[in-house]
């Protein structure tokens, strides 16, 4: 099966790691969209040499189906907990990793608005 995608679906990923999320895009498609969001581990941001009293956060990567959100504009909102019980905080899309078959992975960041 040479060039076969073996990767699981990303429903897998939801059912084991998947979070509750409301996505609001920008105007003039802001109707929020209730869906189940995977957070995917934390990308280091490396300085270059002689910044060691600088400190970096690495890039948040949030992973959403594409089912259920089918464009992800720059500055969308997203409300989703860090971790299952958590408080739910405010994230705004910052850039994309990738689009995948059946969803979508996004960089966010903090919103401070």
């Amino acid at each position: 099966m040479a060039g076969a995608d073996l990767r699981p679906a990303f429903s897998s990923a939801q059912r084991a790691f998947g979070l509750p999320a409301t996505v609001t895009r920008p105007a003039p498609d802001d109707t929020p969209i209730e869906t189940t969001a995977v957070w995917l581990p934390p990308i280091p941001t490396d300085l270059p040499g002689g910044f060691d009293l600088q400190r970096q956060e690495p890039k948040r990567i949030i992973c959403l189906p594409l089912a259920d959100v089918p464009t992800l504009p720059r500055r969308t909102l997203i409300a989703a907990a860090e971790v299952l019980g958590g408080e739910v905080k405010a994230w705004r899309v910052d850039g994309f990793d990738r689009y995948e078959f059946d969803a979508i992975r996004a960089f966010v960041v903090p919103d401070e608005s």
